[in-house]
This record gives C-alpha cells, structure tokens and sequence, in this order.
C-alpha cells in the first residue's frame, strides 16, 4: 500500500477540487441540484462531508479525503487475502489476487486515488463477499448504498435476485436494499437529488468510450470528417453530425447489452448455483463488463469497478477474463501520457486506447461464452463425464458417511 499512500498526500487534486467545492457549499446551506449542480448520486456527497467538514481548505482537503481512499484500499486488499486463506490457506496462490489488485492499482493511480469510484467499488466487493457467505441482508444494504453512490452496482441487482430466490432468501435481500434507499424518502422533501439523472442524460459521446475509440480512429484514417474534439462541462467528448449518430447508436447497444448480460447472469444461476464466491464474482463481471464498454460515456476511473472482481475470480477456476481486465486497467494510464489527451489523441494513443476498449471487448465475450457454458454444463446427462474439477481432492481412500450428515454437509456449501 505505501506507493498508494504516498500518491494519496500528494498534491494532485484530479477531481478532488470539485468534491471540495460542492461539499463546502452543501456545509454552508447551500441545497444540490437547487443551489448548484450535483451530478453524483445523493450518498456520494455524503462522503465527501467529513473531510470539508476538517479541513476547510481545499489544499487540506486532498489528504483528508486521500486518507479516506487509502483505507478504502486498504479494505479492499484485506477481504482479498482473506478470501484467498479462506480458500487455499497459506499457499502461495492464495495472495494472487490481492499481488493482482496490487500491481493494478499502482499502475491505475493517476485516477484511483483521485475519484471517489473506490468508495462503491468497496461496497460491490463486499456485497458479492456477503451475498456468497449467505449474509443476504448485508448484501442488499451493501448494494443499495453503492447504487445510491455511484449507481452502476444496480446492475448486480438482478443477479442478486437470482441467487437469493434460489436460495430461499429474497426477503432478506429485499430488506437490506430497502434500509438502504430509505433515506431517500425524507430527503426528498429538501433535496430534489433525483436532479443527478438530467446532467447524464444530456452528456455526449465520451472520448474513451468503445464507439469514440472507433470513431476517432477513423478520423486518423480519413474515412470520416467533421469529428470534433471538445472539451465539454464534464469530460472530453467527440462531437459532430456522424458523432452524434454514433453516441444515439451506442446508448441503445448499452441498454440492451446490459440487459441482455444481466439477463444471461440470472439464467446461469437458474440453472446452476454458484458454490464459491470466485464464481459470483465470474458472473458479476458479467453485467459490470458490458456496462462499462457499451456505454457511451467512459471515463478511465470506470476500470475501478472492475478490479475487484477481477481480482477475486483469480481464486480457481478460468483466469483468461480476470487477466484482460486488469491488463487493460493498467493500459488506461498510458492514454494520458502527453499533452494530446487535451486536443485530441495522437496515434500511438489511439491504438493504445483500441486495445484497451478490444481487451474490454474480448472479456464481454468470454464472460457470454463461460456463463453460456456454466449454465449448460447442469444439463449434463448421467453417466457422461462431468467438466474436470480445478482442484486435486486431498482425501483419495474410501471415507465411511454418516448418511444423517449428508444433508447438514450440503447446507454448509
């Protein structure tokens, strides 16, 4: 942790500057999206709160709210080598996933410790760590306060929903997601937050984005005039009439791509329950995956909501999708080398960010592939070989069962 640490008292503001200024008018009375714009989620300026609420500068800011990420990291890297001991002990392969998480992170602080997207990016990590410990409740509240945050964890929802209907525990997930969007309720009477949804409606076609990627490459190549690179009120984006009809395509192909992954991640479940937590997390990325790459606003702090994930499915089974995540979270910092990011992205860029957006790609269609083949594999007929296990039995002798046990054993899973 101590390079990201270092990173987080450092004088760099990034998007720190406009969390102070908005927290400071909402101290001094001011109402969001009433007074000034909010164009985050209400919970989200609730984080940002208690460190304007110490420190009353915004040079004093940074490191108060860069302490606040650092321990978010920190959490993070705990529940991924806890899981890791939980399961392979102490082998080698158990600190995998957090030596992954590690390595990306560093590679990724140019915005990891700059945004508040770790925050949520907590609450989804624990809410898949609660939901495959059967601590359904606490998955839901988990949820809830992450989408109330930064509102991508909604599309984990419907995965949620099928694990904890198969299970039997739906009303306490229920439970969990209603404390958790309860206070909504009275807020809404001297906050209209609902206000956040308009500014995202309205914003263009972002440059990193899948469609933008694709566009300005054939700007390059002269196939296509009148792409515009401009600075607008949140991000860079591309405008002109042929951007303009590439942002209206790919905001339909983000809804139904992720309707569809989520739809498909519910169906793997109806067929076959995950038994591990790494499993969830395969199926998670599913949905989290088509959500960031479709959509037509892609900003390089998105790859955050990834990490995680990716790095828990790193426990057992295939590795190929944990793999291209991570390696394209580290690719995003070299988009950003050079002034060009400004006013409009050079060559080697440009294929820096194709092939960050094609390894997202490549991951979205493994992720369909496996979930396809997952829910396909409990239609396997008797006697057929069943799909080779990745692990080696340590009991290889005939063992005697108490067959009263059988069912107390199966509960545990």
């Amino acid at each position: 942790m101590t390079p990201l640490v270092v990173y987080a008292f450092s004088p760099r503001v990034g998007d720190l500057d406009l969390y102070f200024r908005t927290a400071r008018a909402f101290l001094t009375g001011a109402t969001p999206n009433q007074d000034f714009r909010f164009e985050y989620p209400p919970y989200a300026l609730l984080w940002f709160v208690p460190a304007a609420w110490l420190r009353s500068t915004q040079w004093e800011f940074v490191p108060m709210f860069g302490l606040q990420l650092a321990i978010m990291d920190g959490l993070i890297k705990w529940a991924l080598l806890r899981e890791g001991a939980r399961r392979w002990g102490r082998e080698w392969r158990s600190v995998v996933p957090c030596l992954a998480y590690s390595v990306t992170s560093w590679a990724a602080a140019l915005y990891y410790l700059k945004r508040y997207d770790l925050i949520p990016a907590v609450l989804t990590l624990g809410a898949l760590v609660a939901l495959a410990r059967r601590r359904d409740g606490l998955a839901g509240l988990a949820l809830a306060v992450g989408i109330v945050t930064k509102l991508y964890p909604v599309v984990l929802v419907p995965l949620a929903v099928a694990v904890c209907w198969k299970r039997g525990t739906l009303g306490k997930l229920v439970m969990g997601l209603t404390l958790g969007v309860a206070p909504l309720v009275p807020l809404s009477f001297v906050w209209p937050w609902w206000g956040f949804a308009s500014f995202h409606v309205d914003r263009g076609l972002q440059v990193e984005s899948l469609g933008a990627s694709l566009l300005w490459a054939a700007h390059h190549l002269g196939l296509v005039k009148g792409v515009l690179w401009v600075h607008a009120p949140a991000a860079y984006e591309l405008h002109g009439a042929v951007a303009e009809g590439v942002r209206v395509t790919t905001r339909w192909l983000w809804v139904v791509g992720s309707l569809g992954m989520a739809a498909l991640g519910m169906w793997s479940v109806r067929r076959k329950m995950p038994e591990r937590v790494e499993d969830l997390a395969r199926l998670a990325l599913g949905p989290l995956v088509a959500f960031i790459i479709l959509n037509p606003v892609l900003s390089p702090q998105f790859l955050t909501w990834l990490m995680g994930a990716a790095a828990l499915s790193l426990l057992s089974g295939s590795r190929s999708v944990a793999v291209l995540v991570l390696v394209a979270a580290i690719l995003s910092r070299g988009v950003f080398v050079g002034p060009t990011y400004k006013y409009g992205l050079g060559i080697p860029q440009t294929l820096l960010l194709l092939a960050r957006n094609g390894l997202l790609m490549a991951a979205a269609v493994l992720l369909v592939r496996d979930a396809w083949r997952r829910a396909s594999a409990s239609n396997v007929a008797p006697g057929t070989s069943a799909p080779p296990v990745d692990f080696i039995p340590v009991a290889t002798e005939p063992v005697a069962v108490d067959p009263a046990s059988v069912g107390l054993a199966t509960q545990r899973r």
